[in-house]
């Protein structure tokens, strides 16, 4: 899989499967990788109120299909509301779906 910054307008990333091309995460909001760097418009001080917001949408998303690695709800919920980073998510996606992902 690859995985790059989408040039679709409203989308974040975009994924490219053998057969499937999938464009997530809507650019207009934050995630758990923004709110995590200090960098972002989205930085988020607080570490409890960081992890609030991520169990509030992983809560809400928890009955997406998680299962199907190219879907556009799996791609974020795996890769942008998951771990600190979006290079610890990577490798968690990797172990998790059995999928190399470059960059």
């Amino acid at each position: 899989m690859d995985l790059r910054k989408s040039k679709r307008d409203g989308k974040k990333y975009v994924a490219k499967f053998e057969n499937k091309t999938t464009h997530f995460g809507d650019d207009s909001y934050r995630d758990f990788i923004l709110m995590n760097d200090r960098n972002s418009k989205f930085y988020e001080p607080s570490k409890a109120e960081r992890e609030k917001v991520r169990a509030n949408y992983r809560g809400r998303h928890a009955k997406d299909n998680l299962n199907d690695p190219t879907s556009a709800g799996a791609l974020s919920y795996y890769l942008l509301w998951n771990k600190p980073t979006l290079k610890a998510s990577i490798r968690d996606f990797e172990r998790r779906f059995k999928i190399d992902i470059r960059t």
